[in-house]
């Protein structure tokens, strides 16, 4: 199947080099200093700078302006920005962003969410679960069913609760093109599970 892995809410660059080590392809920034795994420009840099490329460094943001996020791609590297709302929407109607690709969180809650994010201007969408207080990194399964019937028809990331026991479960049935953890293969918000991380990537790696 060929499914991608990216593990979100990485903050330091010990967990950033053991997600590329065990197979990760993307890494992911979360840029929101309400997160609990928020982090700076300056750790950001470091972390991403850690990389030996293999892995690709993502930027996450929800309420950044599109200044905030330009000075981020380009003084952390960044692959791709992933726009969680807020004013960060302003720039998630674009193709190309500072050279980055632009992926597009969405929540897919009723058939109409499909529509609509399938008629999104990205090179990604990230079907992910929210709460009245996160929009992200909750550990709540987003809906798998619509998240199959978008993924027919754009590229599709992954993510809600993503962990190494249904990881190889949501490949098959969603057919993603990236998976998206987080909360799941983590000892607490500021530091990752590595085991976990092992095995949820050689997991999806796997899959027949």
């Amino acid at each position: 199947m060929g499914v991608k892995v990216k593990i979100c809410g990485i903050s330091n660059a010990a967990d950033a080099r053991a997600a590329e080590a065990a197979g990760a392809d993307f890494v992911g920034l979360i840029f929101e200093p309400s997160s609990p795994r928020a982090v700076t420009l300056a750790e950001a840099a470091k972390i991403a700078g850690c990389l030996s490329g293999r892995a690709k460094a993502v930027g996450v943001f929800v309420s950044q302006t599109p200044e905030f996020i330009a000075r981020a791609a380009e003084e952390c590297g960044l692959s791709a920005l992933q726009l969680h709302g807020g004013t960060s929407s302003e720039c998630a109607g674009l193709p190309d962003f500072s050279g980055r690709e632009i992926w597009r969180a969405v929540w897919l809650e009723s058939p109409s969410d499909v529509g609509a994010a399938e008629a999104a201007r990205c090179a990604a969408v990230v079907a992910d679960s929210r709460t009245k207080s996160a929009s992200g990194g909750t550990g709540k399964l987003s809906d798998w069913g619509l998240a199959a019937v978008l993924a027919r028809k754009k590229r599709l990331v992954l993510a809600g609760g993503i962990s190494p026991e249904n990881a190889a479960a949501a490949a098959r049935s969603v057919n993603p093109w990236a998976l998206d953890a987080n909360s799941m293969v983590e000892e607490n918000p500021r530091r990752k599970n590595l085991k976990k991380i092992e095995a949820l990537i050689e997991k999806v790696k796997n899959l027949k």
